[in-house]
């Protein structure tokens, strides 16, 4: 069978995709992945077919000085709107011949390509936010700990503003695919039967929103080990370090938070290792402090002491799948979900927001998960409840191919 898989979006919207597209072949079906094409490198490396779609998600994210300012949200809806063209217009071409598509993340036009195709669609979600319920805000909504009533009204209200950004767009395009219009996009992409790829044992489906979705498991990417002796040097020369890498961050904002996540580590009496997504692979900045590049996240987390990250589903699901406790600093949409969730799970302690970020609230929050005993010994049972879930991976492809 052959079944096309595409997604939008940062390295946390691709990854878990690739070890999707990778357990199908296993299967021996014919698959292709599309998605941002500065991916199209790693997804060889790893033997799986890919197709460029859209721009360089990337670059995108880099141009921005900063990720709290107007201008970046401006920019970040420009983005979206760009895509939703860029779909409409390449995926004809991407999907043509193909027996199932799956989308995942930003790829909104796929659920209007498959329909005028005939082809049979799916949706796959990271997170559980983004199906609406009274039991969580809508993703553009910060605060979590929201009255049912408000959820309701939120997700009313981004429901009136979605029919002019997203779906009068979505709109036009279905017209000239000699579509029907929808009146709400969100469950246009959703489409029946939405696939939720997180882990139950940080979040659930709620109630309200179970008969839309179907919830697997959190779908990790075995990547091969890799030898990188400096950072084993740097392992062995003392206790378990403090881990630190905001993925999704414009690289500037990256770059001018690394004094402060030093600081806070040693505070919290700590050397630290830093994720820093461009100079060389693996580099020593002074005794304390190791600089590390594209180093999978399976083979790190566990050697930590803390994880500290921006909150992507895909960064949230390794370290509670590491038994490690976690501090997250989000930014934007679903990391304040999971910041919450991480909290309500007991495995670390609440969110620290990028905007009301400083050294002393992240030294706190550090040398808290250090102290605190209770979060260690629930972060390894959160790891080993998650161990002993069936695979997220075989779990959604079999839920993809029922009825295929």
């Amino acid at each position: 069978m052959k079944i096309v898989l595409a997604t939008v979006g940062s390295r946390g919207d691709v990854q878990p995709m690739l070890a999707l597209s990778l357990a199908l072949k296993t299967k021996g079906h014919d698959v292709l992945l599309a998605g941002p094409p500065e991916r199209a490198e790693w997804a060889a490396e790893l033997g799986c077919a890919y197709a460029p779609l859209g721009r360089d998600v990337t670059a995108v994210i880099d141009a921005a000085r900063s990720a709290l300012t107007p201008a970046a949200a401006v920019a970040f809806a420009r983005y979206v709107r760009e895509e939703i063209r860029e779909q409409f217009g390449m995926l004809p071409g991407i999907i043509s011949g193909a027996d199932l598509v799956v989308g995942a993340s930003l790829c909104f036009g796929l659920a209007s390509v498959a329909e005028a195709m005939g082809t049979a669609y799916r949706y796959i979600a990271f997170a559980p936010q983004l199906l609406p319920s009274a039991y969580h805000p809508c993703p553009v909504f910060k605060h979590q700990r929201l009255p049912a009533w408000c959820n309701r009204f939120g997700w009313w209200w981004a429901g009136k503003a979605d029919r002019f950004f997203t779906t009068h767009l979505i709109n036009h395009h279905r017209g000239q695919l000699g579509l029907a219009p929808v009146k709400d996009s969100q469950q246009s992409y959703l489409g029946k039967k939405a696939v939720v790829a997180s882990d139950r044992a940080l979040a659930e489906i709620p109630p309200d929103a179970a008969p839309m979705a179907v919830q697997t498991g959190y779908m990790h990417l075995r990547q091969p080990a890799r030898e990188l002796p400096a950072l084993e040097r740097f392992l062995a020369d003392g206790p378990p370090p403090v881990y630190a890498g905001f993925g999704s961050m414009p690289r500037a904002d990256q770059a001018a938070l690394t004094p402060l996540l030093v600081q806070a580590a040693r505070s919290a009496g700590r050397r630290i290792v830093i994720s820093r997504p461009w100079g060389k692979r693996s580099e020593t900045a002074a005794e304390d402090v190791f600089y590390i590049r594209k180093y999978p996240y399976e083979l790190l987390f566990h050697r930590m002491a803390v994880i500290v990250h921006h909150g992507g589903a895909g960064t949230t699901a390794t370290a509670a799948a590491s038994g490690v406790p976690q501090v997250i600093v989000p930014h934007i949409l679903d990391q304040y979900f999971w910041g919450e969730r991480v909290f309500q799970a007991g495995i670390g302690p609440k969110a620290v927001w990028r905007s009301r970020l400083t050294a002393r609230k992240l030294g706190h929050a550090i040398h808290s998960c250090l102290l605190d005993v209770r979060v260690r010994q629930t972060a390894l049972a959160v790891r080993e409840s998650i161990h002993l879930q069936e695979n997220g991976v075989d779990m959604t492809v079999e839920e993809l191919l029922k009825g295929v």
